[in-house]
Order: structure tokens, then sequence, then C-alpha cells
């Protein structure tokens, strides 16, 4: 005899089984009233979605969708991908990997991420005595920052450069000190200390855009040299990257720049916290497709770039909802 024979001989069977099983799960730390109201929903939503024709259609387009979207990047030309240090090419079958963010940038962000731990370190307790816990950590980060100093001499910075380096370190560590002998941060000098430094925070971000857009440049100059002129036409480009930096991107910029374009839209799209090289180019595909969407039905290719239900809500809440 089989073993669905078997369970199938009686309902007692069953129920006997399913209460084995239950147990064995309680003792494993789920409830039975959970395990029970979870099976039965798996239950009737699997039984729901055979007998619905509709979520069938739905199925149907989705792939239909994940098809045409991949034949589209097949076919769309030139991607280059902003992948954090990095520019990917593909084209034509092949994929290139260049560095491209030069050290002095990360130089330039080390140091003036000093002065922004300290805040983080202690805006939280200012007015307030430091206890045991933030003072061994702030003594731990200031050995970390003394260690740092001396490197800076032959990271090929510039003399001027090198000296605001050395302003915002020694500025830090007299700040620092301050803190750990009165063992007390009060928030009107956090407020001098931040306020003294944010003038040399900005010309280290002057000078690390500068060093990011130059190497850029020439790298986005040398691919460009290798590719046929009505290919160049057909580029879009891809920039990975956090939710904060999005606003005034400076990948985005400059390839608006380079493109003439208005920024994230036609050949542009910000891959915003899609750190997968595969699921970034899906959403350029996304991006495609949409834009052939909204062209052919609303005679808009930046239609689906937003909601498609937003201009529908806007009115209903105006006429409906009185504030």
């Amino acid at each position: 005899m089989n073993l669905l024979r078997f369970i199938n001989t009686s309902r007692s069977t069953v129920a006997r089984l399913a209460v084995v099983l239950i147990a064995c799960l309680v003792l494993l730390g789920s409830s039975a009233s959970e395990v029970a109201c979870e099976a039965g929903s798996g239950t009737r939503s699997a039984t729901e979605r055979k007998a619905d024709p509709l979520i069938g259609l739905g199925q149907a387009f989705r792939e239909a969708y994940a098809s045409c979207r991949q034949r589209l990047v097949n076919r769309s030309g030139p991607v280059i991908l902003v992948e954090g240090d990095n520019l990917v090419l593909l084209y034509d079958g092949n994929r290139r990997e260049t560095k491209v963010i030069p050290d002095v940038y990360h130089t330039l962000k080390a140091v003036s991420h000093v002065p922004l731990a300290m805040y983080v370190m202690l805006v939280a307790r200012e007015d307030a005595p430091l206890d045991k816990e933030c003072l061994d950590g702030l003594r731990a980060y200031r050995e970390l920052v003394v260690q740092a100093e001396p490197s800076l001499k032959g990271r090929g910075l510039s003399q001027d450069v090198l000296l605001r380096q050395q302003e915002i370190i020694r500025a830090a560590l007299a700040f620092l000190d301050s803190a750990l002998d009165k063992k007390l941060v009060g928030a009107d000098e956090l407020r001098k200390f931040t306020r003294d430094l944010g003038s040399k925070l900005l010309a280290n971000a002057a000078d690390a855009a500068q060093a990011q857009l130059d190497a850029l440049d020439k790298q986005v100059r040398d691919w460009r040299a290798g590719l046929p002129a009505e290919e160049w036409k057909k580029l879009h480009v891809v920039v990975m990257g956090s939710a904060l930096p999005r606003q005034g991107n400076l990948a985005v910029q400059y390839f608006a720049h380079l493109l003439d374009e208005k920024g994230e839209g036609r050949r542009i799209v910000y891959a915003e916290a899609l750190f997968e090289e595969t699921r970034a180019v899906n959403l350029l595909g996304t991006h495609l497709l949409d834009t052939r969407i909204g062209s052919s039905f609303f005679n808009d290719a930046e239609r689906m770039h937003r909601d498609l239900l937003a201009d529908a809500a806007r009115e209903y809440l105006k006429t409906n909802f009185p504030k």
C-alpha cells in the first residue's frame, strides 16, 4: 500500500497526522492557531487562483511584459552602467568594466567623515554627561584619526588641499580632546564646531566632484571613440545608487550634459537601491517598454514613468475630500 492510499484510508487518520504536525510546529515556536490559519489561507488562495480566470490574464500579461522587456534591452544599443567606483559598458554581447573613481576622491571623503563621525557620536548626547560607553568610543575613534593623519602626505594631494585636510583633522582632535577632558559636550559648542568646518567640507566636496567628473569624462570619451556614431546615438545610461543622492546626482548631471538630456528620462535611468547589475538592466528594459506604452496609448512618452492613477487621484481628492 503506497503512502497516498494509506493517508486516504480514513479522515481520522488525516486528523491525527494534522495534530502531530501542529504539535511539532508548536514545539518549534509556532502557535497551532497560526499554523491552522496559514494552512487554510494558503489552500483557499491556491483554489481561488485556479478558479479565477482574471488571475490567469494577469500572469499572462506579466510573462509577455518580461519577454518584451528583454527583447528591447537586447536591441537597445550600448548601455553604460555606473556601479559605485566603476563604469560598465554593455555592447554587442560584450561587457567591459573599469574603475573610474580616483583615489583622491576617497581620501577627501575619508577626511570629511571625521567631523561627521564625531557629530553623530555626540549629537544625541549633547548637554548631558558622557557615559563610559561614549567615552570609550571617542577614545577608540581618536586613535584611528591619529593613525590616519600621517598617511595623508603620500596620497597625491596638492599642498593647499593637503593643508585643508590637516586643518580638518587637527580641529577634530582638539574638539575630541575637549570632550574627553570635560566628559560633556554642549549643544552650542557642538554647533560651533560643525559650522566652523562646514566650509572646509564643502571645499572637499568641490575637489572630489572635479576629480570624479574628470575621470568619468576621460573614460566615457575613450569608449565613445570606439563606437560608431549611429550606435552612440542609441546609448542609454543606468546610474545605480541609493535614495538620498538621487537629487542632483553627479553621474546623472554628467550624462545629461553629455547627451543633451534634461536629466533622468529618455536615455538616463536612475536605478535607486538596485545594486545588482541584472536588476538594474531589467529596470532599463522597463523604462524602454513603458516609454513605448505611454507613447502608443496616451501620446505621452513619460506617462508611464509616474503612477498611472496619479491624475485621477488628484482630481478625485480635490472634489471628494475637502480640507
